[in-house]
């Protein structure tokens, strides 16, 4: 997936400049085979003015804590599983997945329901292209390109029964409990 970000902000004498303008890389895992994440735009909080690009670098953990935002896109290939290869190296892969994407692992807490994770987060999703399935126990939604949903820290698992990849961008949003 490619990604071109370009970072809007304040430079000298406080005029708006363009702080940085350039490709993102996916980063990708093996406990995720074939998903590519864009880690795009991370803040621990929202903050103005922006004067340097890296404000909004990767940050500690993948998922926000509140009130933290993570901005980003996600490709889901067809047919994915959750399922690793019976050669993947599960010692390895949890350590790559722990550098590459900290604490996501630990929000897979669902062993009889591969790929369903929960955060504590409030989730802005927006279907760029393709179409995919969000379930969970009973539940089942069937989303495509154009359309919005918006998760608030339930149990659920990102499919694709389709043949080409379902892209989606994000906002995660760090939240509180009521």
């Amino acid at each position: 997936m490619k990604v071109r970000r370009v970072v809007m902000g304040s430079g000298p004498q406080g005029r708006t400049a363009v702080l940085d303008d350039g490709p993102l890389e996916p980063t990708t895992v093996a406990l995720l085979p074939g998903v590519e994440i864009v880690r795009v735009w991370e803040t621990e909080r929202a903050a103005l003015p922006v004067t340097d690009a890296s404000a909004g670098d990767p940050k500690a953990t993948f998922f926000p804590p509140h009130p933290g935002i993570r901005f980003g896109f996600l490709s889901v290939p067809p047919g994915i599983t959750y399922v690793p290869d019976e050669s993947t190296d599960l010692a390895a892969a949890g350590t790559e997945i722990e550098e590459k994407l900290p604490g996501a692992a630990a929000t897979f807490a669902f062993p009889d329901q591969p790929g369903a994770h929960v955060t504590q987060t409030v989730d802005y999703i927006v279907v760029v292209s393709g179409a995919g399935v969000l379930r969970f126990d009973d539940v089942e939604v069937r989303i495509a390109q154009g359309d919005v949903l918006i998760q608030n820290g339930t149990p659920h698992a990102w499919f694709n029964d389709g043949s080409e990849p379902f892209v989606v961008a994000f906002a995660l949003c760090g939240a509180t409990q009521a």
